[in-house]
């Protein structure tokens, strides 16, 4: 009797997967080109029918296309995204690049942002069941960023997770710095991200520890509550098919709780976000 090698079985299931493959219009302006990782970051319009209005990486599988990219110029192209189980990967192509905006460019959104103000001080519950308010975190400056555990994409909640992991360690090398900051992950998705969910969640992307936990919470609310707050930071989130369909937004608040800093889409890095926080607080 012979016998069919597993890794020949394995290769057969990974075929049998069903394969979901969508195309969107993407429209906006170049901000970056980074033809050695073969990507392209975006400053895009909603997409219609995928996602809303941002600034991202998107990978270019034409390499002949990085001679016309450059910061500034218009874009046109067709987003792939290709769904096989739970993985998904996505990509540019039939790029048309012009000298000039495809549409002319309303105020940025950041700008309508309420720098100074403070933001509505809704009641959250974190990973314990604690519910507290953004007021009972006053006294440190607080960094905010939202998720869903459940995002299928990596350069959306999961790279913020990164980034906050990332500056997380930062922040604990400088222990006068580490007790004036505190870190907070909250999710729009609260119906599913339970304080359970969010306890789950940290422990298994960053390995968090209760001494971690205490200085970076993760957190959700009432639908309303979480809405409230994102309006005022203007992130935008809607479920189509399944999934959520969102921006992204970081925040940086003063230990007064007014708001400092706003950070759009992903490109913000950890250091970026260190050198804000350490200029806030100026010397310790």
């Amino acid at each position: 009797m012979r016998y069919v090698p597993l890794y020949f079985v394995a290769c057969l299931l990974a075929a049998c997967q069903e394969v979901e493959e969508r195309r969107f219009e993407l429209r906006g302006k170049v901000i970056d080109v980074d033809s050695a990782g073969r990507t392209v970051t975006v400053e895009h319009e909603e997409v219609e029918g995928f996602m809303p209005g941002m600034t991202m990486p998107f990978p270019v599988k034409d390499d002949k296309m990085f001679g016309s990219l450059a910061p500034g110029a218009g874009l046109n192209a067709i987003l792939v995204v290709r769904d096989r189980g739970a993985e998904r990967e996505y990509w540019l192509q039939e790029l048309v690049v012009s000298r000039s905006l495809p549409s002319a460019e309303g105020p940025s959104p950041a700008e309508a942002v309420r720098i100074g103000e403070l933001p509505p001080d809704t009641e959250l519950v974190n990973q314990d069941g604690e519910r507290f308010r953004l007021s009972d975190r006053r006294g440190k400056a607080v960094l905010v960023t939202f998720i869903y555990t459940r995002c299928p994409l990596v350069d959306f909640c999961p790279r913020m997770t990164r980034q906050f992991e990332a500056l997380e360690e930062m922040l604990r090398r400088d222990s006068p710095l580490y007790e004036r900051t505190h870190l907070l992950t909250l999710s729009f998705d609260p119906e599913f991200d339970t304080p359970e969910t969010l306890r789950a969640y940290a422990a298994q992307m960053v390995q968090a520890t209760d001494e971690t936990l205490a200085h970076w919470e993760f957190a959700t609310g009432s639908p309303e509550s979480i809405r409230e707050l994102a309006a005022f930071l203007q992130l935008e989130y809607r479920t189509e098919a399944g999934e959520i369909v969102h921006n992204l937004r970081t925040a940086l608040l003063a230990p007064d709780g007014t708001l400092r800093e706003v950070y759009r889409g992903n490109e913000w890095s950890p250091e970026e976000a260190l050198s804000d926080v350490k200029a806030l607080l100026g010397p310790l």
